[in-house]
């Protein structure tokens, strides 16, 4: 029987170049997996970068631009602050009132920014603080429509621009304003003798159901309208 001989040189020969190709090919995989770490944590950085740019974006979109009124440098007008301003006296009017004492400027009423109401309280310029310091002396305390004002003069140290930031307003600005006027002329203006009729059969209808209301809880109240047409 003939022995065949392995080859040894010819696996010891293939174990090296396997071991020379993996020894090639591992630095290279290496620098390419360090490479696309390093491209990862690029975009990831790009990434946090943007979502922070954004979030600083909506929170300067979500805060109230606050304004900021520089000290008056002119210290030849005087201004006076008006609190306790009865329902009527706008600006107008509290500009017509307070010519007696000398030249008025400019007239502020506060108001609200959703209704346009007036607030209560208000400024007036007048040509010389002088002047301011006596309408302030005089008018403090003062009764008008059942209130009393409260006038006090304001030094220019004090002094700033947003006083008179308003002043310059009109009903456009307040739509809810307007409607109430507007709501208010309809139901002053003249009705005619039918409309008339009408109202006074839905007020009479309001007052049976208000009745009937009473009675289910014990209460006998019989209302009698006043200035009936008759039908």
């Amino acid at each position: 029987m003939k022995i065949k001989k392995e080859n040894t040189t010819s696996k010891k020969s293939i174990k090296n170049i396997v071991k020379n190709k993996q020894t090639i090919l591992k630095p290279r995989a290496r620098v390419n997996l360090d490479k696309a770490v390093k491209n990862v944590k690029n975009i990831l950085k790009e990434k946090r970068s943007q979502a922070e740019v954004t979030e600083k974006k909506e929170v300067n979109l979500r805060k109230p631009r606050v304004k900021q009124f520089k000290a008056q440098k002119s210290e030849n007008k005087g201004i006076v602050y008006v609190g306790h301003i009865p329902h009527g006296f706008y600006e107008e009017q509290m500009k017509d009132y307070f010519q007696q004492f000398g030249k008025v400027l400019r007239v502020r009423v506060a108001r609200s920014q959703k209704t346009g109401r007036s607030r209560g309280y208000g400024y007036v310029e007048f040509a010389y603080p002088e002047v301011a310091k006596i309408a302030a002396d005089t008018m403090n305390n003062y009764l008008m429509c059942g209130r009393l004002l409260k006038v006090t003069y304001i030094p220019p140290e004090k002094q700033h621009f947003g006083f008179f930031s308003g002043a310059n307003w009109s009903e456009d600005e307040y739509p809810k304003l307007k409607n109430r006027r507007k709501a208010t002329l309809g139901r002053n203006r003249l009705q005619s003798a039918e409309n008339h009729k009408k109202y006074v059969k839905r007020s009479l209808r309001k007052l049976s159901t208000l009745e009937s209301k009473l009675k289910e809880k014990g209460i006998s109240i019989k209302f009698q309208p006043i200035d009936v047409p008759e039908t």
